[in-house]
């Protein structure tokens, strides 16, 4: 039987990012992946569907290029050739991750983990091909998986999760998207742009509805103008094929035909490891886990989607990292260093057009923890830089406590919004106050002056806001 200091479950971002940290400390360790180096996040996630963003929004640009002061530009969309892109840009990551793997002697083992068992101290993980590893640290990263809704199939050809929506190489005429959260409507903004008719059924009373208020109701009326239909507070009950196409029978006595339909609902923990003593959360099925990623059993850890903490890739990376220092410190190799991981303080981001970003509080959340909260507000239509860019559409707004001014949330609509988070982030992680954003230099003309003047409103202080 083959043995590694560390095994690790899963290598998606948070499964290959703490293998190479352990290497980076010198401590051996093995990575059972059932499929490739990367994930769902780079293989039929994250980066795929960035690609696939980043088209739309040249198709955008190109259609409104009389805007720009050109001539109006003639489109032909080929959608082959972006989906043949987006491939390529799959293959060079995923190739590139292999090559680290190979250049730190990382082993890999293409394989399914089936069940775990402890022999005189050591961890013993059997695999469907039959083959057992063992190991004195084990790391649980094996993800998530779409869900869909009670009755309904996800078969990967009409009823399409987001995996399979990602492998399809032609566009569809019309396309129903089953949920309205994050995944629903980034794929939704996705083929209107490209010329699907696109709607989206969302049980809840409104889009996002993890995210600040105003930031969905904006959001659901910008889709609406580029004619995404937006039904919320309605179900789905059951979805029927139909000569004429894919049927949707809704919970308000409404129905709706599309020739594909998007099953966007959530995403389960994925934990099917045979297992006696693994501590689990009873409502989400999830792992679970202390402040160093430690599981109830000694030196196991658990990361990433199945810890169901915040199912983001850039969680499961920071979560890896921490687990990967803890084992060194064990291990003796490394002082452990990290402070206890604060899951508010990770930015959220929604690629749809315009981009959706936030961090810290919503206003809701911020209201009644803190009691009586101040909100600033700036407006990107009265930023230089998006006027110039022709990307007024959005705003910049900042929550701070009322008693101190300490800044606890932020949100941002508009262009660039994923990017221009960071700022917000490490503003809030380093509980800055309006007073401490006011002794910094913004430099102009930039997005970020609109991050400034939300800030400067707090105390009704913005130069431009009218």
């Amino acid at each position: 039987m083959q043995h590694s200091t560390v095994i690790i479950i899963g290598g998606g971002p948070g499964g290959y990012e703490t293998a190479i940290r352990l290497a980076q400390y010198d401590i051996p360790c093995l990575v059972i992946e059932k499929a490739r180096l990367g994930g769902v996040c780079l293989n039929w996630g994250c980066i795929p569907t960035k690609a696939l963003v980043k088209s739309a929004e040249l198709v955008s640009e190109i259609t409104e290029s009389p805007s720009y002061g050109l001539p109006q530009i003639p489109l032909e969309l080929d959608y082959s050739r972006i989906w043949e892109r987006k491939n390529n840009i799959v293959e060079q990551l995923a190739g590139g991750i292999e090559h680290i793997f190979k250049k730190r002697k990382i082993e890999m083992v293409k394989d399914t983990a089936t069940s775990v068992r402890k022999e005189d101290g050591v961890y013993i993980v059997s695999t469907a091909a039959g083959t057992e590893y063992g190991c004195n640290y084990l790391v649980i990263a094996s993800g998530s998986e779409a869900k869909s809704l009670p009755g309904i199939s996800i078969d990967e050809m009409n009823i399409l999760s987001s995996t399979g929506i990602l492998k399809m190489d032609e566009l569809p005429k019309s396309l129903a998207v089953v949920g309205g959260g994050v995944i629903g409507c980034e794929f939704a903004s996705i083929f209107a742009t490209f010329g699907v008719q696109v709607s989206i059924i969302e049980f809840l009373p409104r889009l996002i509805a993890l995210e600040d208020e105003e930031i969905s109701k904006r959001l659901a009326m910008s889709f609406k103008k580029t004619g995404i239909k937006v039904i919320t507070g309605v179900g789905v009950q059951s979805i029927d094929g139909t000569p004429s196409g894919i049927l949707l029978n809704l919970s308000d006595g409404n129905s709706l035909y599309a020739e594909k339909v998007l099953m966007s609902v959530g995403r389960n923990p994925v934990n099917n490891l045979e297992w006696q003593g693994l501590k689990l959360d009873t409502n989400k099925g999830a792992i679970c886990i202390d402040s160093m990623m430690r599981t109830n059993l000694e030196k196991v850890y658990a990361i990433g989607d199945v810890t169901a903490k915040l199912q983001l890739a850039h969680t499961a990376s920071k979560q890896g990292l921490m687990a990967a220092q803890h084992i060194a410190m064990l291990e003796n190799k490394q002082e452990y260093h990290y402070n206890e991981l604060n899951y508010i303080n990770i930015p959220r981001c929604t690629f749809t057009n315009p981009e959706i970003a936030s961090v810290g509080y919503t206003h809701a959340e911020a209201g009644a923890i803190f009691g009586e909260i101040i909100v600033g507000k700036f407006p990107f239509a009265a930023n230089g830089k998006a006027m110039s860019m022709n990307a007024t559409a959005g705003f910049v707004k900042t929550i701070a406590r009322a008693d101190n001014k300490e800044l606890v949330g932020m949100h941002i609509m508009g262009h660039g919004a994923a990017e221009l988070i960071a700022q917000g982030t490490i503003l809030i992680a380093n509980k800055c106050t309006a007073a401490d954003v006011e002794a910094m230099v913004f430099a102009h003309p930039t997005l970020s002056e609109a991050i400034m003047e939300s800030i400067e409103d707090l105390q009704n202080l913005s130069i431009h806001k009218i």
